[in-house]
């Protein structure tokens, strides 16, 4: 049964022989696994553009030919880079916190923001999403006792100033890309002495975004699966510091799978829309190589930051040496910066919701 406790409701049994196997309980964390794999497909075909949008719109490859490549390249990523942003996950929200009702609230208050966003072509993070919704089932569930605050301080920083170093990076490397393919010179010209260089290395950099993306991203729902497991199976031999293997591998295919399945609403807003002129590779290179390093060294120190306000906000800065600050395209900006700003709110108040729901169904 479900007794309440300090921090909500807490499951009064975890899996302990073959009687309660099928317990509602059990059943309902089978379910929360399912959910968390869910939300990963989703943050897969909601986060393609990150990868193709800039290889799509420049005509370096065909929309295809780009979207599987990114979809493989995010299963190597999840599959290979290790679980340091999947142990950070695990610690926002205690250990001695932890229930089914949270989890579950979590997964479901991420779901439908990113879903709506998708819908609505926004290209908002899935992390910041995430963070927002663990950062409010665990509050209100526990009060200021329900979050690891030292964690959630450091998870936050690197959410604030990724978009900006991302901005910065990207105006960096298209500058520099700029200097080798006189690109700017003779813009969009197939004829241009380096144009067929620049085009192999902007494929490679959005490789690399795949690559990257998948390596941070895909550990999120890693980390989520593992409080599942370490809250509910723990008599089973599942900890909280320890990824299992199925794990690592169900959570690479799902967001494998998403990619394939392209989000075309948020591809067109970061290929067309942020700059009022048209990609060029060397835009395309700057912004996806600055996005990709960045992400890759966020993956190593464990940091869950976001791929797509990185993107975003590295399209915008290669704009500027490439075109000029006013052919930014402000109405799109202002809703991408928007929808970041609205993201952790409305992620919390969803998740806030969700547990409330939740908990009253899991008491009655």
């Amino acid at each position: 049964m479900l007794v309440p406790g300090k921090t909500g409701f807490e499951t009064g049994r975890r899996i302990a022989s073959k009687d309660n196997f099928m317990s509602i309980d059990t059943l309902v964390a089978v379910l929360a696994i399912v959910l968390a794999l869910g939300f990963d497909f989703v943050n897969g075909f909601h986060d393609t553009a990150n990868a193709v949008a800039t290889v799509i719109y420049t005509k370096a490859l065909k929309p295809g030919v780009a979207i599987m490549m990114s979809g493989l390249l995010n299963c190597l990523g999840a599959l290979l880079v290790g679980t340091a942003v999947a142990q950070v996950i695990t610690k926002i929200i205690p250990a001695d916190h932890v229930t089914l009702p949270i989890v579950v609230a979590v997964l479901v208050a991420a779901l439908i923001w990113n879903l709506v966003t998708w819908w609505f072509g926004i290209p908002v993070s899935s992390s910041h999403c995430l963070i927002g919704s663990l950062f409010g089932a665990g509050v209100t569930a526990g009060g200021v006792q329900g979050v690891e605050w030292h964690e959630l301080n450091k998870v936050f920083m690197a959410l604030l100033i990724s978009p900006a170093i991302g901005f910065a990076g990207g105006a960096l490397a298209t500058w520099m890309a700029l200097l080798y393919s006189k690109e700017k010179e003779n813009p969009g010209s197939k004829k241009q002495k380096h144009y067929e260089v620049m085009r192999w290395m902007h494929i490679f950099a959005s490789a690399s975004v795949s690559f990257s993306h998948g390596s941070n991203d895909g550990q999120k729902t890693m980390g989520i699966i593992t409080l599942i497991l370490a809250t509910h199976f723990a008599s089973a031999g599942y900890k909280m510091g320890d990824v299992p293997l199925w794990v690592i591998l169900s959570a690479a295919t799902a967001i494998g799978a998403g990619t394939i399945i392209g989000g075309w609403r948020v591809i067109r807003t970061v290929g067309t829309k942020i700059s009022r002129e048209r990609l060029s590779h060397s835009q395309g290179f700057g912004a996806s190589m600055s996005t990709a390093l960045i992400i890759l060294v966020a993956s190593y120190f464990g940091a869950p930051i976001s791929t797509t306000h990185t993107l975003s906000s590295a399209v915008a800065g290669g704009t500027i040496p490439m075109h000029g600050r006013e052919k930014l395209n402000p109405k799109t900006l202002r809703l991408i910066v928007l929808a970041w700003v609205l993201t952790f709110p409305v992620a919390f108040a969803l998740s806030f919701l969700s547990y409330t729901v939740l908990r009253h169904l899991w008491h009655s």
